[in-house]
């Protein structure tokens, strides 16, 4: 009888540690949350601009009047410097949307001579704190710009080590943002031809 129980206990003791070891086995697949990917929505033909479905309803706006703005058969250059300056600034400069501090806005218009140097910048600066939303469950407060309005733009000369242009456009501008967080609120950026399509240089 002493025996029936003893190897009773040893098999109930040793379900018990099967059953820990199981429960805190490191090789067992774990559930991971889903990975938030972001679709192209549109684009802009030959210029390759593309738009995603996370951005806000104000570049959105933006984007749509860029594409009839460089769908038509003779283009508004000026128009074009604008718009273009215009998304930048809106995409830059709202963090909310953004997966993670390297996910850097309006990379797209930025000139090739003048990206690297840009994206480091922005992840010392601007993007330095924004926290991983890859799971989209990030709580921190980020901004988004509300408005942005054209306060002057003229034609200059531009002289880089690498890039240079006798008519390039300087476009100033004033921001809103749906909660004032400190963030910029007058930003210019100078733009300069490359081919057919504008590419933005400096940011000031």
């Amino acid at each position: 009888m002493k025996k029936r129980i003893i190897i009773a206990t040893l098999i109930a003791v040793l379900l018990t540690i099967g059953g820990i070891i199981l429960y805190l086995d490191p090789f067992k697949e774990e559930t991971k949350p889903e990975i938030v990917e972001v679709k192209a929505i549109d684009n802009i033909g030959k210029f390759g601009y593309v738009l995603y479905e996370n951005k806000t309803e104000v570049y959105k706006e933006y984007f749509n009047t860029l594409k009839d703005t460089l769908n038509q058969e003779v283009i508004d250059e000026k128009k074009y410097a604008e718009l273009l300056a215009e998304l930048f600034v809106i995409d830059f400069y709202t963090l909310n949307n953004k997966t993670s501090n390297t996910d850097i806005g309006g990379i797209e218009f930025i000139h090739k001579e003048a990206k690297d140097t840009f994206i480091l910048a922005a992840k010392d600066t601007i993007y330095k704190y924004v926290e991983s939303n890859v799971y989209g469950d990030r709580k921190q407060k980020l901004p988004e710009v509300a408005t942005v309005t054209l306060k002057n733009i003229t034609n200059e000369k531009f002289t880089g080590e690498k890039v240079s242009d006798d008519n390039c456009y300087k476009v100033e501008m004033t921001l809103t943002y749906k909660e004032d967080m400190g963030y910029p609120t007058t930003v210019t950026t100078t733009l300069v031809h490359g081919g057919e399509k504008l590419y933005i240089v400096e940011v000031k």
